[in-house]
């Protein structure tokens, strides 16, 4: 008698995976769309106003949902059924932008810019729950063994938008300053054909007993607190996309110094979008050699390493070449935790934990990018590079000490 080793069957092909597809490419063209209106909304607001602070107060609007919304967002994502909250959020969305050139057509000039102002609050409010509902949605239709390749194939969407979405929407703009726009519109229009096409239900069957929206907010805040490892991705996210904010930052304070023309800083820009496409390709063969915990270490010591020499290069080449390691490393950083935190995070408070999350990431991003610009105009740019530099030795240190942080490997494992 002989003993025979049972193989578990492996998982379709995410490309064979109908759902997961159509949901992808419904994302891929939506988000080159929205790239389109972030770029032109602000061209737009400085064309009425003739003012940088007004189009400020259009992207502060904007982001304002995040810190005020996230956690009511993520329980009710939790309790509604996730396709109808992403089809109703994908047609408010559409019906957004497109309400556009309708404001535009207003004499008023006050008016018109409250209303635009109006529309930017919204379109922040709208997405808040349309990703908070994609997050879990994908964390469902994707097996736990594939999520790091499914985040790194969205990441693509993101690096390829960075890349193309800033030239797409300028050369519309440049037409007409309603055709961005108009183009957005059209691609929610297509996003929302393919979630009308997905056949899964995107989430377990729901409970029938729902309590006070305050008590299910407090079973994600318990979930969470019992969690270090999930606990301590939220707060080491947080302060490293600060950081890639600060390297933004530090680039266009470095350029303006050295008087580097603004065809230059476009292509040290467009060096990250190029880190993060390739930070995405390396994401799942990285992920079946390497464990999780020493991942991450690996990404924020790269991090430790490039970040101070912002206050020492100052040629296009150099930069450009830093940037981009910088946003490789971010990439791989990023796709690791968000698949770790899909893997981990119980069906039914995917939307809690993840509103949680944006929470989190926002205020920080929100107040950590006021400080920093102070501290760009008071204190320059290598006293802001040790600052921040500072933060990073920091939870890198501690990434090493905590045991929960080394021992973390994703559930498959």
């Amino acid at each position: 008698m002989t003993n025979t080793e049972v193989i578990p069957p492996q998982p379709v092909s995410l490309w064979r995976n109908r759902d997961y597809l159509l949901l992808w490419l419904g994302n891929a063209v939506s988000s080159l769309g929205t790239s389109c209106t972030q770029f032109a909304f602000p061209l737009l607001i400085v064309g009425l106003t003739r003012s940088i602070a007004a189009a400020s107060l259009a992207y502060s609007l904007g982001q304002l949902p995040y810190v005020l919304l996230s956690l009511p967002a993520g329980s009710l994502v939790d309790r509604w059924p996730r396709k109808r909250v992403m089809l109703l959020s994908t047609f408010c969305l559409m019906v957004c932008v497109a309400s556009i050139p309708l404001v535009l057509s207003l004499s008023s000039g006050l008016l018109r810019l409250l209303l635009l102002y109006a529309i930017a609050f919204g379109l922040g409010a709208i997405s808040l729950f349309y990703e908070l509902a994609g997050f879990a949605a994908l964390a469902w239709i994707v097996p736990k063994s594939q999520l790091t390749t499914a985040v790194a194939q969205n990441e693509v969407i993101v690096g390829s938008s960075a890349l193309v979405g800033p030239a797409l929407g300028s050369w519309l703009f440049s037409i007409s300053r309603l055709l961005p726009f108009v183009t957005d519109a059209l691609s929610s229009l297509i996003l929302l054909g393919s979630l009308f096409s997905i056949r899964s239900p995107m989430q377990d069957e729901r409970r029938t007993q729902r309590h006070h929206l305050l008590q299910e907010v407090r079973e994600g805040l318990t979930w969470l607190r019992e969690h270090m490892v999930i606990r301590s991705i939220f707060l080491i996210s947080s302060y490293v996309n600060l950081t890639i904010t600060a390297s933004m930052l530090l680039v266009l304070d470095i350029v303006q110094q050295q008087h580097i023309p603004s065809v230059l800083y476009g292509l040290i820009g467009a060096c990250g979008g190029v880190g993060n496409l390739l930070g995405a390709a390396l994401c799942p063969p990285l992920q079946r050699r390497i464990r999780f915990g020493l991942t991450l270490r690996c990404a924020l010591v790269v991090f430790v390493v490039l970040f101070p020499l912002y206050g020492f290069i100052t040629t296009p080449l150099l930069l450009g070449a830093v940037f981009a390691a910088i946003a490789l490393s971010d990439s791989i950083r990023a796709i690791f935790m968000d698949s770790y935190r899909f893997a981990v995070v119980p069906d039914v408070l995917q939307g809690r934990v993840n509103g949680v999350s944006r929470l989190i990431l926002f205020s920080v991003q929100t107040l950590g990018s006021f400080a920093l610009g102070l501290s760009l105009e008071h204190l320059g740019v290598l006293p802001t590079v040790g600052i921040v530099w500072s933060g990073l030795l920091l939870i890198t240190g501690w990434l090493f000490l905590s045991r929960h942080m080394r021992q973390a490997t994703f559930p498959h494992e």
